[in-house]
């Protein structure tokens, strides 16, 4: 990797060691929400009555909704709980369009986003209808909301029950995370849905600590509930194929999902994320039904035997073997856990082995990805921490209840080292929930964003003073789904190979950049790029130049490409 002043390399990320210049103890991300013209606040409206909803808080979603090439930004809020209407401003989500220059602008106003949707908790994004539009999914208590996108406009209408979406029948039921996701490989997006519990006030319990504190309930005295599946019928509606596909046959406190190839057989499978029951890994039998195998698979649990306290998950090729790996944000005193994919339909905790496990033990992660936030091509892991305990510190010794955010550096050897120092606002103890990345200026380093608990939303800009070069690959199917979801990129640049896979939600009840992001180290030129869409296609491209956004369309090969924005060292064209 070549790097200039201000950079961080495996060997002094691992010893804390530092050159002591200005440019070495400058941060690697800036805290920028308001200075980017951000004012949000998400609240979970507690008031003392330990609602359990109150702590599994809300996320966020960086998607391109008027496809003017720059991400914008949604912001879900739980807001009040319960809310009386005409008692208050009604709380709602809210919506920033990108200025395109480092900017954003509130377009909440006259959006449909713009009223009371319940106790909003995950969004999940995707173009279920095929009209070039990112439409969103937002769970919640009482109530999903499918939000149909009016043509890149910045308007959504409410379409949930026109969609045969609605959950009347189920009032105590909320939704957590989501995602989209084609699992028949008919060309439209499917819908999942995490289900933590049957819940309401009324069969609300509070608990309370070892000398009589209230304090919220472990999930453990709430039963789990059946998750949902929905399958896209092509016209605009939606069927419940939850009971014919099998997924009702296991009940889980679910928190995360992302959909995965994992065995490479063509067909979509989901992993859930459970807290406090096994993880579910949905094998598709390509027949429209799924088993849940993680337990031969190898990541129903983690390497002590323990069912997890899964929250979020982030999915990648953390060892650039060709195939994704798992990371699972946990509850503190147990640790994260890197599933590593095998092969073969096989996973194996390497969390030890990779350094995630023990730095981890006095935090309580929910939101978490892989961020390659130094463009060498491996692939880092940020997680955001904060505790569910009100009185944690009292009764667990070093941890708290409002926790920092934790970056870990890959080393390109299948381990991670914990970044030390020049973390700035990283370092500031919130008590965060929902994570998304994505590059948001355009300048060929990822940034991300945080969810706090009653504080302003976190927009983290990467600030890192670096030569290497990056590529963006945004998909279109035409064959397949619009938005290329579980389109297989491999990439061989500088005799190195790198493969993702284009997806949709992750993290914890959050959405990040779909657009798949490779660092390239010092690499300027891609020698091939070979792209495995949904519908088979197969198609090859060669002599991509570094440091472009590239659009590829199924069937149809480079349909634009823009230079990334200037950013030091680099030159943008």
């Amino acid at each position: 990797m070549a790097l200039i002043l201000g950079s961080v390399s495996a060997a002094n990320v691992s010893c804390g060691e530092s050159k002591n210049t200005p440019q070495d103890v400058a941060p690697l991300f800036s805290e920028v929400a308001q200075k980017a013209g951000i004012n949000f606040q998400q609240t979970n409206g507690a008031e003392g009555k330990f609602y359990f909803v109150e702590e599994t808080g809300s996320g966020c979603a960086f998607f391109d909704y008027d496809n003017d090439g720059y991400l914008d930004i949604l912001l879900i809020q739980s807001g009040a709980f319960p809310y009386k209407p005409g008692t208050m401003p009604e709380p709602h989500c809210a919506l920033y369009h990108n200025n395109r220059n480092g900017t954003f602008t509130d377009v909440t106003a006259g959006s449909g986003l713009d009223k009371y949707l319940g106790y909003c908790q995950g969004v999940a994004v995707g173009d279920y209808d095929n009209d070039g539009f990112d439409d969103l999914y937002i769970t919640g208590y009482g109530g999903n909301h499918l939000m149909h996108n009016e043509g890149g406009t910045g308007k959504f209408t409410d379409v949930t029950e026109k969609a045969g979406l609605a959950d009347n029948a189920h009032g105590a039921r909320y939704g957590t995370s989501a995602a989209f996701g084609d699992y028949n490989n008919d060309g439209f997006l499917d819908l999942y849905v995490c289900c933590y519990c049957h819940w309401s006030i009324e069969t609300n319990k509070t608990c309370a600590t070892p000398d009589e504190k209230p304090d919220y309930c472990t999930p453990d005295v709430m039963p789990p509930s059946t998750h949902r599946l929905f399958r896209n019928n092509g016209d605009g509606t939606f069927a419940d194929v939850t009971e014919e596909s099998g997924i009702s046959k296991h009940k889980g406190h679910g928190l995360g999902v992302v959909w995965l190839d994992y065995d490479n057989d063509g067909h979509e499978d989901i992993f859930v994320a459970n807290d406090l029951n096994i993880a579910f890994l949905w094998h598709n039998n390509g027949d429209g039904t799924f088993t849940n195998v993680s337990d031969v698979a190898g990541c129903a649990y983690n390497s002590y035997g323990q069912e997890m306290s899964g929250m979020g998950i982030g999915i990648g090729d953390y060892d650039n073997s060709g195939r994704e790996s798992l990371f699972i944000g946990n509850f503190s005193e147990q640790p994260n856990t890197l599933f590593k994919n095998l092969g073969k339909g096989l996973f194996l905790d390497v969390s030890n082995e990779a350094g995630v496990a023990i730095p981890h033990m006095q935090y309580l992660t929910f939101g978490c990805d892989f961020i390659d936030y130094d463009a060498d091509g491996w692939k880092d892991i940020i997680t955001a921490n904060g505790h569910v305990s009100v009185y944690i510190s009292e009764t667990s010794a070093g941890v708290k209840y409002r926790e920092p955010r934790q970056l870990y550096h890959n080393q390109g050897n299948g381990t991670y080292a914990l970044v030390p120092d020049r973390l700035g606002a990283l370092s500031i103890p919130m008590v965060s929930r929902g994570l998304a990345v994505g590059d948001y200026d355009n300048d060929g380093l990822p940034d991300f964003m945080v969810v706090n608990q009653n504080d302003p939303i976190h927009l983290y800009h990467n600030d890192l003073n670096t030569t290497n070069h990056s590529i963006l690959i945004k998909t279109v199917g035409t064959k397949s789904n619009r938005n290329g979801y579980h389109a297989k990129i491999t990439l061989h640049a500088g005799g190195k190979r790198y493969f993702s896979e284009v997806h949709s939600s992750s993290s914890y009840l959050s959405h990040s950049d779909s657009r798949v992001y490779f660092g390239l180290g010092d690499v300027k030129n891609v020698d091939s790029m070979e792209i495995v869409w949904p519908s088979g296609i197969r198609e090859t491209l060669k002599g991509l130049a570094a440091d472009y956004i590239y659009t590829v369309t199924e069937g149809v090969g480079v349909s634009s490409k823009v230079a990334m924005t200037h950013r030091s060292g680099i030159a943008s064209t």
